[in-house]
């Protein structure tokens, strides 16, 4: 059986048949061999599937038709699977000899890379439809976010391109965007900033929209200020707007916060020139509050200055739920 030193006494390794221990064994059965020589631990899915395929004369048991073609054509694949698993510590916590960023920086063997395919297989061909559908959007989302590899992840995005702005203004295909930013590489990721810059006016579209603002903040989150560098310029120019509604405040506050010292100068800016008509706002006092939070202590002084000339723009902060917190901060 496997090897089961670091188990308690309580745990019963899998029975394997007798065929597991023949020297003339396939590629699988190799592997689970070599896994118990180096006493390796494999994760239960795996070990179950290692051990039926061992006790198995070959591939042609009826159940083996719900593995991919390639697993039952490449029966070696899961060979490398057995030394890309878990192993044990000394002191006996589990460590990974193989790992996979959750950004796709670093690759996993293929074996695993197989086995989360079969995840990603079962909507390939149908992402965009699904996308849009309240219960297939979460299909996609799984596999995107359990992908073993960043290119297993861009042949799934490859189906988004062109929906874009569609898949920005669904309330469910929103999510996957959201899904595909947050686990991708930021430069698998500029085909969404291509479309969204491809035509002006497109950005404070997006911006003002319930869940294209969801968007936007997340790519200026993710990706590096030079690949997001068109969509802050869309966004400085019409800043004064954007600070007095809803969503657009949401995506300046993400600016302020994360942006570079040049985007949140500007910002700072044009909040100390609007403090007038953005003070007076319900949604503009929580911008005004981000300001005092995250711009620099220089900065800072010019924005209370600006509000604290008006005495009516810092009793307006006063009397609502949001502008309190940026009255007591001036």
């Amino acid at each position: 059986g496997l090897n089961c030193a670091a188990r308690p006494p309580s745990w019963q390794p899998l029975r394997m048949s007798s065929t597991a221990s023949s020297m003339s064994c396939s590629p699988v059965k190799s592997a689970a061999a070599e896994s118990r020589n180096s006493k390796l631990v494999m994760p239960m899915p795996l070990m179950s599937l290692v051990a039926r395929l061992d006790a198995a004369e070959g591939l042609n048991d009826s159940w083996c038709a719900f593995l991919s073609q390639r697993l039952q054509w490449q029966p070696e694949l899961l060979a490398a699977a057995a030394a890309a698993v878990p192993t044990l510590a000394p002191d006996g916590l589990v460590t990974r000899t193989t790992t996979c960023s959750t950004r796709g920086k670093s690759s996993v063997g293929v074996a695993q890379c197989e086995m989360a395919w079969a995840v990603a297989s079962s909507v390939i061909g149908q992402v965009w439809e699904l996308s849009q559908d309240p219960q297939g959007c979460y299909r996609v989302q799984e596999a995107v976010e359990s992908a073993a590899c960043e290119e297993e992840r861009r042949a799934l995005a490859q189906e988004l391109h062109t929906h874009v702005l569609e898949a920005m203004e669904c309330p469910h295909g929103n999510h996957v965007l959201q899904k595909c930013i947050n686990t991708m590489q930021p430069e698998s990721l500029q085909f969404i900033i291509d479309e969204l810059t491809h035509q002006e006016g497109l950005v404070v579209q997006a911006a003002k929209h319930r869940y294209g603002c969801r968007i936007v903040h997340h790519l200026l989150r993710a990706c590096p200020p030079p690949q997001v560098s068109r969509i802050a310029e869309s966004l400085l120019e019409v800043a004064s707007s954007l600070a007095c509604h809803r969503h657009g405040a949401f995506v300046l506050r993400c600016m302020l916060e994360s942006g570079t010292e040049e985007q949140k100068y500007q910002l700072v800016r044009c909040i100390e020139r609007n403090a007038t008509s953005i003070g007076s706002s319900v949604v503009g006092a929580r911008i005004i509050g981000a300001a005092l939070t995250h711009a620099a202590p220089k900065d800072r002084v010019w924005i209370a200055r600006a509000v604290a000339h008006d005495p009516q723009i810092l009793l307006s902060l006063a009397k609502t739920k949001e502008g309190h917190r940026s009255a007591l901060l001036v």
